[in-house]
């Protein structure tokens, strides 16, 4: 699971609870030149991973998913991310937390075939 910012210590804190080890969480701190060799060089030391995910708190029509898309491409993405929305506010203290909660629980999932 690739993701940048604080958004990585929700993700490790799910992690954490639900005992997930199988889950890889890289933390990327610098999108501008993305690092690809060092994103290529992490993904070789996963070589039994079987899917590859983007994970933003944003909404998919924001946040650094578009720049991924046009600049890497070394594996395929599923994206795990909010809904498009015109703005990343949600309106209300509840709805932000239950679309958050969604987005993490859309990373741990199993994709279907």
């Amino acid at each position: 699971v690739f993701c940048t910012g604080k958004f990585y210590y929700d993700l490790l804190e799910r992690r954490t609870q639900d005992k997930r080890e199988d889950v890889a969480l890289v933390r990327i701190e610098q999108l501008f030149p993305l690092p690809i060799e060092q994103l290529e060089a992490v993904i070789a030391s996963y070589a039994n991973a079987t899917q590859y995910v983007w994970a933003q708190e944003e909404p998919k029509n924001m946040g650094a998913w578009g720049f991924m898309l046009m600049n890497f491409n070394s594996v395929p993405l599923r994206l795990a991310s909010r809904r498009v929305y015109s703005s990343p506010a949600a309106g209300s203290s509840a709805r932000s937390k239950a679309r958050h909660k969604e987005v993490i629980d859309s990373v741990f999932q199993t994709p279907k075939k």
